[in-house]
């Protein structure tokens, strides 16, 4: 069955739509498990997976993966004020 110009014109329609809101979507998404910034002094129970962990007193950050577990480690509070910690996985 050979597809009309009028069939391939409301497909076209339906597909445009479709792709946008998947775009949407997606970036949704993304936005919602974007790794907070290096560093930045998090509540102990964050909700989102971390790589490596800074534990401080006040909380944990996430830190680059090439510090070791046992290493010690710093955050920064919303303050500026840089706490140290311990590197934990």
């Amino acid at each position: 069955m050979a597809l009309t110009r009028d069939m391939k014109m409301r497909s076209a329609y339906a597909v445009v739509p479709a792709a946008f809101i998947l775009g949407v979507i997606s970036a949704a998404l993304a936005a919602e498990v974007a790794a907070p910034p290096f560093y930045k002094l998090l509540p102990f129970d964050y909700p989102g997976p971390l790589i490596r962990v800074c534990r401080t007193e006040y909380g944990i950050c996430l830190i680059p993966f090439t510090i070791v577990p046992g290493a010690p480690c710093e955050c920064v509070t919303a303050d500026g004020i840089w706490v140290h910690g311990v590197s934990i996985h």
